[in-house]
């Protein structure tokens, strides 16, 4: 098997000490949200749905899985791999000396994390954008928040049986996290759900943020980005956010509005002499984003 640049790093650290003669076992976490392809061409391997709450084939085929891959890295599985998912955050990959029930049980424990109010919800650790800002990845210059999110403690908790943990960042380039490697007989005991603090809470959410903007341009106003690639239009987000905060704008919805005035008026946007007198009106509350794009669309018209 040929070693092409999406795995070849992953593929190279482990040539000299192969994992049975180092006592680690690999692993994967697949997102069936984004790719349940899995579910049929690796159903030969062990996996097992980490939402065990998730009742009935259809749930199971939209949630993440954990898969024990071969430690044979010329194996087909690590080819379709190869082909079909590196490059992508449909996977991350695993290097742990646990058990796949105990890396299993592991994992669970961080599922679910409760704020200080009491609201709680999933922690959806198996996706990079997530999972790199919690424990922080510095080195990933593609993240908007780069973390961590998690207390020193909590990072060391949730790595402290994981030799390395890999997942490919927007770029389409593999990252690694180093975890601890710690060979335990007994799991830590860890008191679920994990308890986050507001300052947290509000890095978490911002974490996703850009993703979600993302995803409400595409549903509702595609048009406005079609000429525009994934990276670059996520670069494009990430820049207007703290633009859009500097005329008081919060929320989804009117940093959304900005955004789609930006992708509007283009190279324009601050040399157009009616549309700066608008801002400054929004900047100074005499008028709201949703009065502001109004009156673009109707001057448009």
């Amino acid at each position: 098997m040929q070693l092409n640049q999406p795995l070849e790093l992953l593929f190279k650290t482990f040539q000299r000490y192969p994992l049975d003669e180092i006592g680690l076992n690999v692993y994967a976490i697949a997102d069936a949200a984004q790719d349940k392809s899995f579910l049929k061409v690796l159903e030969h391997l062990r996996q097992r749905c980490l939402l065990i709450e998730a009742s009935g084939e259809k749930a199971k085929a939209v949630s993440p899985h954990l898969l024990q891959l071969p430690k044979d890295f010329s194996s087909v599985e690590w080819d379709w791999i190869q082909q079909k998912i590196a490059g992508t955050p449909k996977m991350t990959i695993l290097i742990s000396p646990l058990s796949f029930d105990y890396l299993f049980e592991h994992l669970r424990h961080f599922l679910e994390v409760q704020f200080e109010g009491g609201l709680e919800m999933i922690l959806a650790f198996w996706d990079p954008i997530i999972l790199a800002p919690l424990v922080g990845r510095k080195e990933d210059q593609t993240l908007y928040i780069s973390g961590p999110i998690l207390t020193k403690h909590q990072v060391e908790t949730l790595l402290e049986p994981i030799q390395s943990w890999w997942y490919w960042d927007r770029l389409g380039f593999l990252q690694t996290i180093f975890g601890l490697n710690e060979r335990v007989d007994v799991l830590p005991q860890i008191e679920v759900p994990i308890k986050l603090n507001v300052e947290q809470e509000e890095m978490l959410v911002e974490a996703s943020f850009p993703d979600n903007l993302i995803y409400y341009l595409k549903l509702n106003n595609s048009f406005l980005i079609e000429k525009m690639d994934d990276y670059a239009l996520y670069q494009f987000v990430i820049k207007t956010i703290p633009e859009a905060r500097e005329f008081q704008l919060s929320g989804t919805r009117d940093i959304l509005n900005f955004i789609c005035l930006k992708l509007i008026y283009q190279d324009n946007f601050y040399t157009d002499l009616k549309l700066k007198e608008k801002l400054e009106k929004m900047r100074n509350k005499q008028i709201t984003i949703d009065g502001l794009m109004s009156q673009v669309m109707t001057e448009m018209i």
